[in-house]
């Protein structure tokens, strides 16, 4: 699967969990919005999602706790050119968009997204709809998925998750090895681990990146043992991007609280493969697949998602190996492209590890 911004280079995850940017806004966030900077008073404030908020006066206030959502930063405060799982930006340097405030974790991420601001931002996935019949033909075409891939109930026996995977990049005149491990244990309950070694470095030259999300935690901790809560908002940004991956699609179709939706939105070929293509939706996710009509091999996978300078793209993956007896035959690599492009690049192999529940 694509590479999220939780760590752009080695440097971004230094300077995220070292740096302390400033979590209160100067001015009164209300006033903002009618056009008016106008500094807040630091006896009249409000705190929200992380970040406090100073008011000019107790009316702005009172506005802003009617209404939080529509005057607080945007992603709970996190880099608005980096995204909802990038750095936290600093709340001296804002920016206003379409009515919606966001903060920055640079000067250059400032002046990025001010220039091209429709280029990060990620809108939010919309519900499909259809027929009585299109939803028919979706769940038919994702059930093939499911039986090519081992069947009903191995998938709903395989309750933990683990994926592995790594790749080598270069940044600047070195060269680093990233691991990246995604694990599953419940439909909230997720890990991903982003760790940088640098070739022919030191252990102090090593980096590690954590998100974990359990029912009643969300955090991010950095490799100098740093943990930083996520917001609501950031917390539904991170189980977006892992309830991409083709196991928990899968898994949310036996969970009848996912609120899966399956439509079949049309059909084509692909390669040497005659495909219906679907869409599936639950828990705000909105995922696009190209499923084999004769043999139910899972072809391709289309989403959202961000590329290496953070700007948000439409991503097609295509499926070129798969996990062996030992798993479910999930995708184990990818050919992946970006906005339409005729030639992507073909990411690392993945090692695929399922398991029952575990002990309690």
């Amino acid at each position: 699967m694509p590479q999220s911004p939780l760590l752009n280079t080695p440097e971004a995850v230094s300077n995220a969990a070292n740096a302390t940017p400033e979590r209160t806004l100067p001015v009164d966030p209300v006033l903002l919005q009618l056009g008016k900077v106008v500094a807040g008073e630091r006896s009249i404030f409000v705190t929200y999602e992380g970040n406090t908020y100073i008011f000019a006066n107790a009316a702005t206030r009172d506005q802003f706790n009617r209404e939080p959502a529509r005057f607080a930063a945007q992603q709970g405060g996190a880099c608005g050119r980096m995204g909802p799982l990038g750095g936290l930006g600093d709340a001296r340097r804002y920016a206003l968009q379409e009515g919606m405030l966001y903060f920055f974790a640079s000067d250059e991420c400032m002046k990025l997204f001010r220039a091209q601001p429709r280029r990060y931002m990620e809108p939010a996935d919309e519900i499909p709809a259809g027929t009585p019949e299109q939803q028919a033909a979706g769940l038919a075409a994702l059930d093939r998925w499911i039986a090519w891939s081992g069947g009903k109930d191995a998938v709903k026996a395989a309750k933990m998750f683990t994926q592995v995977s790594t790749r080598r990049v270069l940044q600047g005149a070195d060269s680093w090895d990233i691991t990246e491990t995604l694990e599953f244990a419940g439909p909230h309950t997720m890990r991903r681990v982003d760790v940088w070694q640098k070739v022919g470095g030191t252990p102090k030259d090593n980096y590690q990146y954590e998100t974990l999300v359990t029912p009643d935690t969300a955090v991010i901790t950095s490799s100098n043992g740093r943990t930083t809560a996520l917001a609501d908002s950031r917390r539904t940004a991170f189980e977006r991007l892992m309830n991409r991956q083709p196991y928990a699609i899968m898994r949310a179709r036996y969970r009848p609280e996912a609120g899966l939706l399956a439509l079949k939105t049309g059909e084509g070929t692909l390669g040497d493969a005659r495909c219906d293509y679907i869409v599936t939706w639950f828990e705000g996710n909105a995922t696009y697949l190209a499923i084999d009509k004769e043999t139910g091999r899972l072809v391709q996978i289309g989403h959202p998602g961000r590329v290496g300078d953070a700007s948000v793209a439409s991503l097609t993956l295509d499926a070129v190996a798969y996990a062996g007896p030992e798993a479910l035959r999930l995708p184990t690599q990818w050919v992946v492209s970006s906005n339409a492009e005729k030639d992507g690049f073909k990411g690392p192999v993945a090692s695929i590890k399922i398991a029952p529940a575990a002990a309690p």
